[in-house]
């Protein structure tokens, strides 16, 4: 493993202007969504230790979502400017009704006990902690009108909306291309 905490992250920019897929399942089973709600940071650990995380957030609309419920392994990962039309497509379409994958022309590669793409510049395998529904009346009151403004992007099935799951995972290895990789 590179020693990923001494790389420079533009920790602002990567989810929201360069989007990441999270993935979860394994070589023979997987989904994968696009997300731009994320970030990374440290958490509890032991002996004063902090661990490294990265946290996203997946709506439980998305078929991801289940698939990341039940695994203990995701990958997170940013890709080229030239993987945008594609990371659009991934984002729009359900990996329930197709395969996504195909048709965007990634790679699939395993990494550990996850999935990755060959196309990715940057990708960070991570043991989950922690998942949870945020609650919605614990969200401050302009975020549940931004919710409520749009049931039919965050659905609950019954005309209203949801809140997003939030997933937290520690870092456990990271691949960046190597020809992408400055020192």
């Amino acid at each position: 493993m590179q020693d990923y905490k001494r790389e420079e992250y533009k920790v602002f920019e990567l989810f929201d202007k360069k989007w990441a897929l999270v993935t979860a399942g394994n070589i023979q089973h997987y989904n994968c969504c696009t997300v731009s709600w994320g970030s990374l940071g440290n958490i509890w650990g032991t002996a004063g230790n902090s661990r490294s995380t990265v946290t996203v957030y997946v709506h439980p609309a998305r078929y991801t979502s289940e698939v990341l419920k039940e695994s203990d392994i995701f990958t997170v990962s940013f890709y080229p400017e030239t993987s945008r039309k594609a990371l659009g497509y991934l984002g729009s379409h359900s990996g329930r009704d197709e395969n996504k994958i195909e048709a965007v022309g990634f790679t699939p590669v395993k990494m550990g006990q996850g999935v990755t793409f060959e196309e990715a510049e940057c990708t960070f395998l991570c043991k989950k902690l922690y998942q949870h529904q945020f609650s919605r009346e614990d969200l401050a009151p302009e975020i549940q009108e931004y919710y409520a403004a749009k049931p039919e992007v965050y659905p609950d099935f019954k005309g209203g909306w949801q809140p997003h799951y939030v997933f937290v995972g520690e870092i456990i290895d990271v691949r960046k291309k190597q020809e992408n990789h400055v020192e």
